[in-house]
């Protein structure tokens, strides 16, 4: 006996499939990304070490368009065989205190950084071997926003989880078909 489905089943099965693979190609590309990051941040972690000062370092406004954010912009110098080297440092971006944003206060962090480095700050960097010119400071020195791997690890998770979940209600509803 063949058993008429409701339509509106259907279209909520096909949804939810639909989402699966959209939620599944997400969690591939975090996957990579994830993976790409830490690499990348577990290799800038084996460069050597300098010393650096600041030379200056403010709040600026981003120059993309988006209104209202800011980030940090440094100047840092420091020695490497006998070469001055100057260099600069970014944070991520965080809204202005004017603009709604959850959570509330994203900008404080970067004014507390800024608070601590004043110009002549010592900030200990790892400096790229191949072009000394790039750099990073080491753990304890982070500017805020930085290392990135453990907001990619949430995303990754969070994109798994909606995989998984959007596929057991899209099987759930195939099998209640079949009845």
């Amino acid at each position: 006996m063949t058993r008429l489905v409701p339509k509106n089943q259907l279209t909520w099965r096909g949804m939810a499939a639909l989402l699966a693979v959209l939620a599944g190609l997400c969690t591939i590309f975090a996957l990579v990304v994830t993976v790409a990051e830490r690499w990348q941040e577990h290799a800038q972690a084996q460069w050597p070490v300098a010393t650096a000062r600041v030379e200056r370092c403010s709040l600026r406004p981003t120059s993309t368009g988006r209104r209202n954010r800011y980030y940090i912009d440094c100047r840092l110098s420091y020695e490497v065989g006998g070469k001055q080297i100057l260099t600069k440092l970014y944070s991520r971006t965080a809204p202005g205190p004017e603009v709604w944003q959850y959570p509330p206060n994203q900008i404080g962090p970067l004014q507390e950084w800024l608070d601590k480095h004043p110009r002549g700050t010592p900030i200990t960097v790892h400096y790229d071997p191949k072009n000394p010119g790039k750099a990073i400071p080491v753990a304890g020195e982070l500017l805020p926003g930085r290392p990135r791997t453990p907001s990619n690890l949430k995303l990754l998770g969070t994109a798994a989880i909606c995989c998984l979940v959007l596929l057991a209600i899209a099987r759930a509803g195939s099998e209640r078909l079949r009845c």
